[in-house]
């Protein structure tokens, strides 16, 4: 009985851990080498290099503690005009892009246009990297299915 109240104890504990930028980046590191990123805190901007080596971010994640949450923002080519007929048909893409997408949603910056692709989820009972990885992925995989009609918008 000893130690089955240990291991829930410990289970417990593990559960309502604190998802902290310091577990984000052991999470990035676990990926792999070639991920590139940029930290400040809880917030991390991943990176790609070109062939000429200038890094271009393609993803940003906020690990916000206080909130008990996780924010992934995929950026995409898309970009929705600022008025005229484009504009209402960029608009019906997106909420197509919307309609379409279970897990993954489609967001448009007011002020420059641009269409980014979120995945916002609970850190309330902790995170583990398996998660955090599938999370990756999903929206990464969204975007790139969706690149032809984000970049025709």
């Amino acid at each position: 009985m000893k130690n089955v109240l240990t291991v829930l104890f410990v289970l417990t504990a593990v559960s309502f851990a604190e998802v902290s930028g310091d577990i984000v980046q052991g999470y990035l590191d676990q990926i792999g080498e070639d991920l590139i990123y940029e930290r400040a805190e809880d917030e991390f901007m991943l990176l790609a290099e070109t062939e000429d080596e200038t890094q271009i971010p393609y993803m940003y994640i906020l690990a916000d503690p206080e909130m008990e949450g996780c924010l992934l923002v995929a950026l995409t080519p898309g970009v929705v005009p600022e008025s005229g007929a484009e504009r209402t048909a960029a608009l019906e893409v997106v909420s197509q892009l919307n309609w379409n997408n279970t897990w993954v949603k489609f967001a448009i910056d007011p002020e420059s246009g641009d269409v980014s692709a979120m995945y916002t989820f609970s850190t309330e009972n902790g995170l583990g990297y398996e998660s955090f990885a599938v999370m990756l992925n999903l929206l990464l995989g969204t975007v790139d299915e969706n690149w032809d009609t984000l970049l025709a918008i």
